[in-house]
């Protein structure tokens, strides 16, 4: 029988393939020395040897950067700390070209060694860019996109009313049932869990680890981030600098942090093995189908470990930035009468009012497109939770290297005085349009971040600020 014999490539052919790969090795060589040889951004003078460790105040750097900025006539500024390039981006434009559309570049972050410690390892915020932090996004991304919300409103307009009502009848706990709203919500969203009007030991517990998770300071920041050796030192170094305190504040705390993972999820885990459990939540949707496919017999490809962690982002990342968020609304309502009253007014005109002067109902969900002043305040971490560059880059002709901590500084810009009319004043019209009688200025993007760590969850804070207007006018009438 006749067997072909294999063919190969003319020696031309292997020549010019070979001559292809050649000139590609030598244009990423000369690429990467010329990105080397470009200027990096500019940034203040530092020591030689810690470089800016001691130039970055330690208490609002945000606004230093912002002051930079304007000295350097630049909206990206560098900065070295113990040997670690740290880039840190001032405007919307930069966010968008670096983060945004380079995405698969700035998409890791720097390791948080002291967060770890601490027992936040597997947590989406502080993955590391990884097939584990993948996983965890699709988890998140796909409970919390606009449809898959929808069922979690009942639950977020049950706690807002029962909140209202709690400060009509006790106003001087106001800021506490505050924070019992925010994290119940977070709760019932992330575990299904009950949660009681008084003393709730989950809320409790959610509370102790958020102040406990803000006591550890900026994340990264710490010295066994920057030496991670340092973390097997023991807890009675901290007697000996102040530098070793957030190592010892992290051990304290880690069985707290531990508990907020462990206890909500033991609470429910029979309700939902046993088909029971009816409440909507994250717990109910995931473990729920990591049960069915045991039971089919079909692999899995997140651990228990992995849902624990994703149900605990939850808690933690929704229930401090929506109390903090709800907050800042009271307070600047409180101080800007004129503001609250026109705010006060269009809910009126949407919900209908009686003529003794009583609103016809409450508002809810389905009123919110015909309510225009719904961007009411500031709700971000001024720089957020830092990205990292994974090769160097280039940028407006500056060279970024690989490794570097990104910081896209948020409070900076809504600050941004090229972009809005006093910036620092309360004046939730600016982000109306002209025709509605506004500036047509932007709502920041900054706090909901940047590129392929965009937060997408659906904490839609309107519906309780609207409520607690109308309380605040139904008491003042009385």
């Amino acid at each position: 029988m006749a067997m072909d014999l294999p063919t190969f490539p003319s020696p031309t052919l292997v020549g010019l393939a070979l001559l292809v790969v050649m000139i590609g090795v030598l244009y990423s060589k000369h690429a990467n020395n010329l990105r080397k040889r470009l200027p990096l951004p500019p940034g203040p003078p530092g020591n030689p040897i810690w470089g800016h460790l001691q130039v970055i105040p330690k208490d609002h750097p945000e606004q230093q950067f912002v002051k930079w900025g304007k000295q350097y006539s630049s909206d990206l500024l560098y900065f070295n700390v113990l040997g670690r390039p740290m880039i840190v981006i001032n405007s919307v434009e930069a966010a968008r070209d670096l983060i945004d559309k380079k995405g698969a570049n700035y998409a890791d972050r720097p390791r948080f060694v002291l967060f770890e410690v601490m027992g936040w390892g597997v947590t989406l915020t502080f993955l590391r860019w990884s097939p584990r932090f993948k996983l965890h996004r699709k988890l998140l991304q796909q409970s919390f996109t606009q449809s898959a919300c929808k069922p979690y409103r009942p639950i977020q307009q049950e706690e807002a009313r029962r909140a209202v009502k709690a400060i009509f009848y006790k106003p001087q706990d106001w800021e506490v049932l505050l924070r019992q709203f925010s994290t119940a919500v977070v709760l019932r969203i992330g575990f299904g869990i009950d949660i009681q009007q008084e003393n709730d030991p989950y809320v409790q517990m959610a509370i102790d680890v958020e102040e406990a998770t803000g006591k550890g300071g900026v994340p990264g920041a710490s010295i066994v981030d920057f030496f991670p050796v340092l973390r097997h030192l023991p807890s009675i170094v901290e007697k000996i600098s102040t530098a070793f305190q957030p190592l010892a504040h992290a051990r304290r705390t880690k069985p707290s942090i531990q508990q907020l993972h462990d206890a909500p999820w033991d609470a429910t885990e029979a309700s939902i093995r046993s088909g029971k459990a009816t409440q909507p939540s994250f717990m109910l949707n995931h473990f729920g189908r990591f049960l069915s496919n045991e039971n089919l017999g079909k692999p899995n490809e997140v651990t228990i470990a992995d849902l624990k962690g994703a149900a605990g982002a939850i808690s933690i990342a929704g229930g401090n930035t929506t109390w903090s968020t709800v907050i800042v609304c009271v307070l600047n309502l409180m101080t800007h009468p004129k503001i609250q009253a026109k705010a006060q007014k269009e809910i009126d005109s949407v919900v209908g009012v009686h003529e003794n002067g009583d609103i016809t109902r409450l508002p809810d969900f389905e009123d919110r497109a015909q309510l225009k002043r719904r961007h009411v305040g500031p709700r971000c971490l001024p720089l957020g939770v830092p990205h990292a560059s994974l090769a160097d880059d280039t940028y407006r002709g500056y060279h970024i290297p690989a490794g570097s901590v990104v910081f896209a500084n948020a409070w900076a810009m809504s600050r941004d005085e090229g972009v809005y009319s006093s910036p620092d004043d309360f004046d939730p019209d600016r982000y109306l349009s002209r025709t509605e009688g506004g500036k047509g200025e932007p709502v920041p993007e900054g706090p909901f971040g940047f590129g392929r760590r965009l937060s997408r969850l659906c904490w839609q804070l309107w519906i309780y600020d609207a409520l607690l207007m109308k309380m605040a006018e139904g008491s003042s009438r009385e």
